[in-house]
């Protein structure tokens, strides 16, 4: 099993010690859970950042490493909040929730389409109005991502939540109104044509 970050137990809390743990490139977290107690931890800064890099809007299940408590071994976590100083752009805090592998949760998916859209080889343009998806599946069937197929897209249309939960085998928990991707017709199609037609 691949370790994604390893916690420190921190027997010391408060903002002086929050302080010193920043000055020694540590970001004070928590982890907590519906079937454990809430534990202070501390993790790399440096690891933190290149893992949310990595990660960028998808919800990924990590692994956790815990040293120094009885609840030593590796959980199973999502990052529920990460705390970011507003002007120093340093992590000031991190929450950790240990995910029951047992029962559904509400993650963030993100989108990407794939293929040709008719509507973009007549001159239309793909756009990706949401980037993400909500969707309710267990934690071991969270999806990197979800590859939307828009080459039979043409001028004018769209793609919905409501299509996308057709294709998919979850659950998605977004208002099925909502538009995922359109095809925008070139701008000036109408006078462009009229002026053919004279």
């Amino acid at each position: 099993m691949d370790i994604d970050l390893i916690g420190q137990l921190r027997n010391k809390t408060g903002k002086s010690a929050a302080r010193r743990l920043r000055r020694e490139e540590m970001v004070p977290a928590v982890l907590y859970g519906p079937k454990m107690e809430v534990l202070s931890l501390s993790v790399s800064s440096r690891r933190l950042e290149r893992l949310l890099r990595d990660m960028g809007e998808e919800s990924r299940l990590l692994n956790l490493s815990i040293e120094g408590s009885p609840e030593t071994g590796t959980k199973k976590v999502l990052i529920r909040e990460v705390q970011v100083h507003p002007v120093r752009r340093r992590f000031l805090h991190v929450d950790f929730y240990e995910v029951p592998l047992d029962h559904p949760i509400v993650v963030i998916v993100p989108v990407e389409p794939v293929g040709d859209a008719v509507g973009v080889k007549k001159g239309g343009t793909l756009d990706l109005v949401r980037r993400t998806v909500s969707v309710r599946c267990l934690p071991g069937e969270i999806p990197e991502k979800i590859e939307l197929d828009v080459s039979k897209l043409d001028l004018g249309e769209a793609i919905h939540v409501r299509d996308l939960a057709k294709i998919v085998p979850f659950e998605l928990v977004d208002d099925k109104h909502l538009s995922i991707v359109n095809i925008s017709a070139p701008e000036g199609a109408g006078k462009g044509g009229a002026a053919g037609e004279e």
